[in-house]
Order: C-alpha cells, then structure tokens, then sequence
C-alpha cells in the first residue's frame, strides 16, 4: 500500500512538471538525455504588453471574481445576458529560424470586442543573408492562388476561401444558447441537442497547435419571425468534413396554454453523418437520426433543466449492415454555456446499436473499440457527462461517467475526465490532460471503490508551455495495470529563443 501512495504521489508530481516547468539552462543541461534539441533554432517573443493589462481596466484595479461566462443580475433583480467589454487577451510571438538563413515568424493576436471575439495565425517567412548582408521577406502566402485554366468558379473560390481562412484560428460571435451564436474554428466541447448524437465533443482530428475550419451556429427561431423554435448546425470542417450534425426543434402546442406543462413540450429532430470525401469513397461512419421530446421542469435566464425523451435510429455502414434503433430517456441542463449536463438511460431495441459513436476519437478509434460501444438487446446503458467550459479564457474541464447493467449485474464501468486550455494561461500555451479509469471484468470492482486505487488507470498530458528563453512540447504518459504497477513514457521537445 505504501508502494501504490508513493508512486501516485510520484505520478502527480510528473504531471505537475507537465504544466508547471519553468527551468532553466543549468536544468536543460542536466536533462539533456530526456530532451532533443532542433537542429533549427526558434525565435520566439513574449506577449504584448498591452495583454497585461486590460483596455476596459486600464488603472489595474482588480478583476471582479464571477466567471463572465456566467450570467449578472439587473438593477431590477432580474438575470440578464452578460454584456462583454471590450478587452484584448494574450497574443503569442513565435519565430522559426534555421542556419540557412531561413526564417518564418507567426503572430497570433487574440481579442475580445463586445460580443464577437477572434484568434488569427498570421505568418511571415523570408530568408536572411550576412554576406553582404540583406534580407529578403516571401509573401506568396499571402497572395491569391492563381486559377487553372480549366478550373470552374466555384471550385475556384473555395479555394480562396480555404486559403485565407487559414489565417484564422477562430471567430466567435456570442456564446452558446444565446439567441444567435456562431463560432468558426476547432470545435470544443459540443453538446447537440441532449445529447443524444453529440455529446461534449472536442475535435482532436488534428494537432493541438492547429487549427480546423469548423463551424457551429445556433439560431433561435424569433430572429426570423418562427416564434418557439430554433436551429442548430455543426460541422468540424467546412471543406473536407467528417462529421456533420444538425438539429431542428419547436413547441408546436405553445398556442395551448390551457393545456398547461404539456404546452412548452418541445420537439426535436437530429441528424449526424460522415460525408463522404469522394464519390468513390466510404463514409467512416454511421448515420444516425433522433427524434426527442423535452419538457422543461426549470426554466430560468441562468438555469435549464429538461427531461427528455427519444427515439434513436442508427442506418447501417461499411462494418455494420444492420439497422440499429434505441430509446433514451433522462434528465439534462445547462446555465448558459458555462455548465452543461447531461444523464441517461438507453435501452437498445433492434439491431446493432452504438452507443455515444461520434465521440471526440471517433476518427482514430480502432474497430475493435469501436465494436466495444454495441450494446446487445436486454442490456440497459447508464451514463452522464458534465462540463465546465470557461469560453473566454479557453479553459475546457469535462467528466464522462457510464456502466452497463445485463441480468441484474452491473459491468464496463468507466470513467473519463478532461482538461483542456485553448489559450495562453500563464506559461501555458495549451495543455489536453485526461484521466481514465477502466473496469475490467477480472477486477471485480465497483464503479466508487475502483475510483480510489489506480488500478487500470490512464493518465496522458499533452502540453505546450512556454519560459523564455525556452518552449517546451512536453507529452507524458502513465499506464497502470491491474495491480496498479505503472509503465511511464515521456516526449519532450525544446526549442530554445535567441530573443
């Protein structure tokens, strides 16, 4: 027992470093066996100065301590939308330099303006000469491509939207389950709906220094005259998607009032996909439709809570050739976009059916555990997802919790939870850390008393962390077996400033 303290202590610890490493030269020096050195030297620059110091606070006085994720009261006692002041965040100065002479510089500003928010990437490359000296800067990128001959408009201006669009890390007007918000960029943490389809999905398709042209809009039906309904649309990229999704919904009995609770009944149908990217070209997974139906018990500015119904259909794809359907019944709500929950109970009733399929891995999910998601029928699947999401500051935490009960026996616990941070925090330029705590059959634990050993235990950290004159890509990870022995593996790659 005190061999499982020491070494959790000593894992903690690693993942301490993972997030809080400011070394120095004389600490590089001694660790120069764990690090590689680029052969190609980065110039980096530390944030603007005007990031320390917020326009809208331009005397330093201190921050007020609520969230402005979250809600304010009204001089009348009533909640109202939070009204965002303008303010300009963090922006990171990165350079690249090789012994050539080459050279490429990246700036990424990010600002805050009222409702409407935006991060860009914008580059800079050339090539220096010291003999005669001379410098000579390139461009190209930022020219328009040039149109084939044979190339049709239209082709032809996605092209150009594509390009330019890489500039831009994200844009974001408003925040989620406002009357209209749009967010282009990577997608983070995405609940469609109650969850049925979608649920805190995080895009992890590409690195997590890149970015993706994703999109997500929600609209609110009154902004064009369709009072008591609304639309949602998402897809993690708008040129070459994976996955798409969409949901309608109304409350076709609001001009019954004297039908009472029945009267805000709400309606909804969703739809999720993966196009595909060729007319020859197999879909890398399912399609799947949910018709549900929510009424709301808490129905506040600040706080929602719904129960819901639905019926789940799942079409049949390359793997699988069998319909799929299930009904789903639970409870789910959220404050606005700061804190959105979810827990259910599915019950599967024909046919192979997947369970939480378009998960975050789904694009990298081997078969294998892909075939572990099938619920078989007389199964019954619990499972409950919550999540804090500080969209201003880039800051993600989110836990995943599900079991499945067959013949009165409850197995396949698992328990999932995350941070990520999406912005400069600190010295940290962005950090993914998940914990896993798996439950196999052997162990016999339960799903509380398996939560304090570290027993099938998974701890992964993947972390940018920036300390002039220093970057360091540092990813770590911890594997505990069934008697908690642990196996560690750790990354790390330095870039050191010359400024």
């Amino acid at each position: 027992m005190q061999r499982m303290h020491f070494r959790a202590c000593l894992l903690f610890f690693l993942v301490l470093l993972t997030v809080f490493l400011p070394l120095s030269a004389e600490d590089m020096d001694s660790s120069s066996e764990q690090v590689q050195l680029m052969d190609d030297t980065t110039v980096s620059e530390e944030p603007s100065p005007q990031s320390e110091e917020s326009p809208s606070n331009p005397e330093g006085s201190p921050e007020p301590d609520t969230s402005p994720d979250l809600d304010q009261p009204s001089p009348d006692g009533t909640l109202s939308e939070t009204p965002y002041l303008p303010s300009t965040s963090d922006s990171l100065l990165e350079g690249m330099a090789s012994s050539d002479g080459s050279f490429s510089i990246a700036y990424k500003p990010d600002f805050a303006l009222g409702n409407l928010s935006f991060q860009l990437d914008l580059k800079i490359q050339g090539k220096a000469t010291f003999d005669p000296f001379g410098l000579k800067l390139d461009f190209s990128p930022w020219e328009m491509p040039e149109r084939e001959s044979d190339e049709i408009f239209e082709d032809y201006a996605l092209r150009v939207a594509k390009h330019y669009g890489s500039f831009i890390r994200s844009i974001q007007w408003g925040q989620r389950y406002d009357s209209l918000y749009i967010r282009y960029g990577k997608l983070m943490g995405i609940t469609l709906g109650d969850g049925a389809l979608l649920n805190s999905y995080f895009d992890y398709s590409v690195g997590y220094r890149e970015s993706q042209p994703g999109l997500d809009i929600m609209l609110d039906g009154n902004l064009l005259g369709i009072p008591n309904a609304g639309f949602e649309f998402v897809t993690n990229d708008l040129y070459e998607p994976t996955l798409r999704a969409w949901r309608i919904y109304a409350r076709p009995l609001y001009e019954y009032p004297q039908l009472s609770l029945f009267s805000d009944l709400e309606v909804g149908l969703s739809h999720a996909s993966s196009p595909r990217q060729g007319e020859e070209d197999e879909p890398i997974g399912r399609e799947m439709i949910s018709l549900d139906f929510s009424l709301p018990i808490y129905e506040r500015d600040f706080l929602n809570l719904h129960v819901f119904s639905d019926v789940l259909l799942q079409l049949p794809d390359v793997q699988n050739k069998q319909f799929g359907s299930a009904l789903r019944y639970g409870l789910w709500g959220h404050t606005r976009s700061f804190f959105v929950f979810n827990t259910s109970l599915t019950i599967p009733t024909f046919g192979s059916y997947y369970t939480n399929y378009y998960s975050s891995d789904f694009e990298t999910r081997e078969s294998d555990e892909t075939e572990k998601l099938r619920l078989e029928l007389g199964t019954l699947h619990f499972d409950g997802t919550l999540g804090l999401n500080f969209t201003r500051q880039g800051l993600y935490l989110s836990a995943h919790m599900e079991s499945n009960l067959t013949d009165n026996d409850f197995h396949d616990y698992s328990f999932i939870a995350n941070a990520r941070i999406d912005k400069p925090f600190m010295y940290i330029v962005s950090l993914d850390l998940q914990y896993e705590k798996l439950y196999p059959t052997s162990t016999g634990e339960g799903f509380f008393e398996g939560l304090k050993t570290l027993r099938n235990v998974v701890l992964s950290s993947t972390t940018v962390i920036k300390v002039k004159p220093y970057s360091f890509d540092i990813g770590l990870r911890a594997h505990f077996d069934e008697n908690a022995e642990p196996t560690y593996s750790l990354d790390t790659l330095v870039k050191i400033s010359i400024l």
